[in-house]
């Protein structure tokens, strides 16, 4: 039945988030497994919901659903800004993102410090008034994260390669299209059962495109070659190439603070996608790491130039046109595998 499927789907979903989770991974990869642990928790908590192991073990009823949809989009939103942002830090800017979550914590509270018994009941007895509030945050929560994540893809897909576009297009698309589809049924369906069509539904895409790639794993660059890529030849492509060269070979422009792709754009007079798209396939390197490995060899000209020895590392970075200390570290390490201060040193 659907509802062993369900549990096949969760058991799954735990195997993908260990696999994520217990091995070295970068800090995106383990966000991306502690949704995945979360979504597993989600389907195995629906399936108690609806059984009677909530009358056998009823000490884990109404704890998790509502508080677990206030977390996935903050967890992707992270996962994308620090696969995509090299600057990008944790900070309590950050931590607001989960004002909602412990705002929901702090209003359900009371309800959770209840004995299992007397929890259900007050559940079940006041699910319109106390519960239906919180449902109903929580797809709107959805939602929202659902089209920032939409907004902040198309203002950033000219960093990103036409496979990695695909990767976040499609994790994107699946999560927003998920969200309209729990929002609909917080709205409309009659019983709590009703959702099992959802889960089933999110679970099946998912596991089509994880078969397919593992069947296949070309199959995602193929994809993107044919569904990504404008019809720019490779002339054009190698003519861009050198109005870029030319571009930023000049100081004036690769030491601007403020430069982007729209910026370059209007600069040698290209189309952004067909820089993008130079970029990615006759340069192979994406922009900001072309512009900053031009600020680098600027600032290591500095950095043993005389009349900049009195300048601090933060004032060399920026005279570079580089934001902050810390992304100006992170890419001269990148590039010279030594810090600013272990050059000058040298």
């Amino acid at each position: 039945s659907m509802r062993w499927i369900l549990l096949c789907y969760a058991l799954f979903c735990f195997l993908v988030a260990g696999g994520l989770l217990f091995r070295k991974s970068p800090a995106s990869t383990v966000l991306l497994g502690v949704f995945a642990l979360m979504f597993g928790l989600e389907i195995a908590d629906f399936l108690y919901s609806t059984s009677q192991l909530k009358l056998i073990y009823p000490q884990f009823f109404g704890y998790y659903y509502l508080l677990s949809g206030l977390l996935y989009g903050p967890l992707l939103l992270w996962h994308f800004r620090l696969r995509r942002e090299e600057a990008f830090r944790f900070n309590y800017q950050q931590l607001l993102h989960l004002f909602p979550f412990f705002a929901a914590l702090a209003y359900l509270w009371p309800v959770f410090e209840m004995p299992a018994p007397e929890r259900i009941s007050f559940i079940s007895a006041h699910f319109e008034e106390f519960i239906m509030p919180v449902n109903y945050v929580r797809a709107l929560h959805l939602l929202a994260y659902g089209l920032a994540l939409i907004i902040y893809l198309l203002s950033n897909q000219h960093k990103s390669a036409p496979k990695r576009q695909l990767y976040a297009w499609s994790t994107v698309l699946i999560y927003f299209i998920s969200c309209v589809v729990i929002s609909w049924l917080t709205w409309f369906a009659d019983t709590w059962r009703d959702f099992a069509v959802y889960y089933f539904v999110a679970c099946n895409i998912i596991l089509v495109i994880g078969v397919l790639l593992y069947i296949d794993p070309g199959f995602l660059g193929a994809f993107a070659q044919k569904y990504l890529k404008s019809a720019i030849s490779g002339r054009d492509k190698k003519r861009i190439r050198k109005k870029i060269a030319d571009a930023l070979s000049d100081k004036d422009i690769f030491t601007r603070n403020d430069l982007n792709l729209n910026m370059l754009a209007a600069i040698i007079d290209e189309k952004k996608h067909h820089i993008s798209q130079t970029f990615s396939e006759e340069i192979q390197e994406n922009f900001h790491a072309f512009v900053n490995r031009h600020r680098v060899e600027y600032a290591k000209i500095l950095l043993k130039h005389t009349e900049y020895q009195q300048y601090t590392i933060e004032a060399i970075g920026q005279e570079a046109g580089f934001n902050n200390r810390v992304s100006f570290n992170k890419a001269f390490k990148q590039h010279t595998s030594l810090t600013p201060s272990e050059y000058r040193k040298t």
